[in-house]
């Protein structure tokens, strides 16, 4: 084998190593916006509605607890990902207002899947 042969064997394995650690980190990212997705589901349930203030928002209608959306950035050396609330007045209930005081879940969520979402990341 030639130096231009060994050379072009290792730009073509460093090329397969990279589009698969880019691979592995975009199904790593869809995995934790899943896992909050998951988490919001429990911290969401099961409240009694009205909620007291300070506790996460009682169930009515149930939109806030379904109208959830995971997202996340693919490609490239870094990610970004989490959920978004399809509910115009989830940060109404988050911080409250004049009238009404915050039910505040935001946290809960985050800390309910940050569990998990570090198992994700650090598996190989």
């Amino acid at each position: 084998m030639t130096a231009e042969e060994a050379a072009a064997v290792l730009r073509k394995e460093v090329k397969f190593k990279k589009e698969d650690t880019i691979r592995k980190k975009n199904s790593k990212l869809v995995r934790a916006a899943n896992a909050l997705r998951n988490a919001e589901l429990e911290v969401l349930s099961g409240n009694p509605s009205p909620a007291p203030v300070g506790s996460p928002p009682g169930v009515r209608s149930g939109n806030l607890m379904r109208n959830w959306v995971p997202y996340h950035t693919e490609g490239g050396k870094t990610g970004v990902f989490g959920i978004l609330s399809a509910m115009d007045y989830a940060g109404y209930l988050e911080h409250g207002t004049e009238k009404m005081g915050a039910r505040p879940f935001v946290d809960r969520i985050q800390e309910k899947a940050l569990p998990e979402i570090m198992k994700i990341f650090e598996a190989e």
